[in-house]
């Protein structure tokens, strides 16, 4: 508790009163308000001007202006930067991460190297402006290999790497150390899932911890989803995660290689392929093509671009993969920028019909 100056009235009047000092700007942020035997007690910044007192009398009638005990609030920062505000010099405030990732609640961040040492310091700040998050790590490196890891530091908070994230009213369980998962494509893999229309196969090729299979089964009940990766550890996540989501009966979890689908059962199966694996989704394109009904279907395809890139000519370059598996681009649905990766870089999706 501090002492500070406060005024002091029945608490009938608490609300008619602080109005009153919050238009005379004398109400003192950062403290409680007190209470005892049916008064309160505001703290004020200082004494009112006789001009102030006199609209306080007309106001109130009868209060009491002295010195008392007050508890200090802790005022919870809104944002990382003003949780950071006089704890990292100015010069380097522009390089300060405007955003990371929440997952669950677990934070990862990306720091320039310039600012990489006060990270400790952010993973602080991370912590005290979002409640919820009791883990903060720091990206040491690139999504890479077979299993699209990416190496993690811890900088600050406690527990382990797994955790459990929720979207749209499903729920994911995942350690972030051993699977991938983007929760900035949340949105986009709403989008995808609305799409799928009564009684369709989906194949997912590359389905992690099952974020667009399980929400596609989801919201369309009367679909079936063959969710497959190489991963073992997304594997078993996303085995769980069919369980956690009652989605058992809707999809499939597959381990292996998504280049090997049609050879394992899955030739001529789906009306939908998701192929969310963009830095090597053009590779799998004429699988992809085995894998459709030779009626024809739907590619879900993404693919990293060079910031400004001309989306002509990746659409050019995915209708060559597709027709060097002997298949056909019927019309392309949706062709779009969906978000930025690094400075340079950006991720493009693709809705085509393939006939």
């Amino acid at each position: 508790m501090e002492r500070t100056l406060g005024i002091f009235v029945p608490a009938r009047k608490t609300q008619r009163t602080l109005e009153l000092l919050h238009k005379m700007k004398l109400k003192l942020d950062g403290f409680q308000l007190s209470e005892s035997s049916g008064t309160v007690g505001i703290p004020v910044t200082h004494s009112p001007s006789p001009q102030e007192e006199t609209i306080l009398r007309t106001e109130l009638e009868t209060f009491q202006i002295r010195e008392a005990s007050f508890h200090a609030t802790s005022l919870r920062p809104r944002n990382l930067q003003e949780a950071l505000r006089g704890k990292v010099p100015p010069h380097l405030a522009s390089q300060l991460p405007r955003s990371f990732d929440v997952i669950g609640d677990i934070a990862i961040i990306e720091f320039p190297s310039a600012v990489e040492p006060y990270s400790v310091g952010v993973g602080n700040a991370v912590l005290q402006a979002n409640p919820h998050v009791r883990l903060v790590l720091k990206k040491s490196g690139d999504v890479n290999g077979a299993f699209r890891t990416r190496p993690l530091q811890p900088l600050t908070g406690s527990g382990g790497t797994e955790t459990i994230h929720k979207e749209f009213g499903c729920i994911y369980r995942l350690d972030v150390s051993s699977v991938y998962f983007n929760p900035r494509l949340a949105h986009e893999r709403l989008r995808v899932a609305k799409q799928v229309m009564q009684g369709e196969v989906v194949v997912d090729m590359f389905a992690g911890v099952g974020p667009y299979s399980v929400l596609i089964a989801k919201l369309q009940p009367d679909s079936k989803v063959y969710s497959n990766d190489l991963n073992p550890s997304a594997i078993n996540y996303l085995k769980e995660n069919v369980l956690a989501n009652d989605a058992a009966d809707r999809v499939i979890p597959l381990l292996g290689d998504a280049r090997d689908l049609s050879r394992r059962g899955l030739f001529n199966v789906a009306d939908r392929v998701i192929m969310n694996l963009p830095s090597e989704a053009l590779h799998y394109l004429d699988a992809a093509g085995q894998i459709l009904r030779e009626r024809g279907g739907v590619i879900h395809f993404y693919e990293f671009a060079e910031r400004g890139a001309n989306l002509n000519l990746v659409k050019e370059e995915f209708q060559a993969a597709i027709e060097a598996g002997h298949r056909g681009v019927k019309s392309y649905n949706y062709v779009n920028v969906i978000r930025e990766v690094a400075p340079n870089k950006i991720q493009v999706a693709i809705d085509a019909l393939i006939q």
